[in-house]
């Protein structure tokens, strides 16, 4: 068994986890005093977001204080806030590093504050687990799409942000959307859901329908967006390493 350290993460037997380093950044840091502090703390948990399930709604009281038109008001849901993500990070969360060709789902959810994704894998004990959490807020035009629309555009920014992994296999989509398919197969598409149509046919997916009640492991991701930390990079990278590295290949559990 090897164990890697890449890019801020510990790469070892076929998981990802954020590095010792990181995480002993993240326990020793203050509590904010600014908004500067704020953004530095949401900045240094927000690159390992991908990791912590409802990451998202759990950050969402420390992220309102980076508005604008907020005060700094450091006040106890932004503690609690504050204190679970430092623990979260200190237990340091654990991904199952992604493997081409096993049975991958991508769950999807949206509503009018945002959308949101989980990426799961199939691995060695039959059971799915996940391997990217994302979640990304509606700009204000998006605010006034119908629920349908919404749905079928959180389909689509989750296939763009996991495009690396998706691309050239067949999987499953899960949505709440039942009229997903119905609303894809009609003549009389307006302009950006047939635009939106077209950007789905570079992939091979077959959709399955789950009642809302049953998609609550991704509502939450939906529900409570803050910004997004953008780690494609992170991504473009493992995966380039994963082609080129031995010993990377090996902390993959590929060999």
């Amino acid at each position: 068994m090897r164990k890697v350290e890449f890019l801020g993460h510990i790469v070892e037997n076929g998981t990802i986890k954020p590095s010792i380093a990181k995480t002993l950044a993240v326990r020793k840091f203050p509590e904010p005093t600014t908004v500067k502090q704020v953004q530095s703390f949401l900045g240094l948990t927000g690159y390992f977001r991908k990791n912590i399930k409802d990451y998202s709604k759990i950050a969402k009281p420390l992220s309102d204080l980076t508005r604008k038109e907020n005060q700094l008001v450091f006040g106890t849901e932004q503690k609690e806030a504050f204190e679970k993500l430092k623990k979260l990070m200190s237990e340091g969360p654990v991904l199952r590093i992604y493997k081409y060709g096993r049975r991958t789902e991508l769950h999807t959810d949206a509503s009018k504050q945002g959308y949101g994704a989980i990426l799961l894998e199939e691995a060695e004990d039959d059971k799915s687990h996940p391997i990217y959490y994302m979640s990304k807020e509606t700009c204000p035009a998006e605010e006034n799409y119908d629920i349908y629309e919404l749905e079928v555009l959180a389909i689509i920014i989750a296939l763009k942000k996991f495009r690396v992994y998706l691309l050239g296999q067949h999987f499953k989509i899960v949505t709440d959307c039942a009229a997903f398919q119905k609303t894809m197969h009609k003549k009389d598409l307006i302009t950006r859901i047939a635009r939106w149509a077209l950007q789905l046919e570079e992939f091979d997916y077959e959709i399955e329908h789950r009642a809302g009640n049953r998609m609550q492991h991704v509502d939450a991701q939906s529900r409570h967006p803050v910004m997004i930390i953008n780690n494609d990079t992170l991504t473009a990278k493992l995966k380039k390493a994963q082609d080129e590295n031995e010993n990377i290949k090996i902390a993959f559990g590929e060999k």
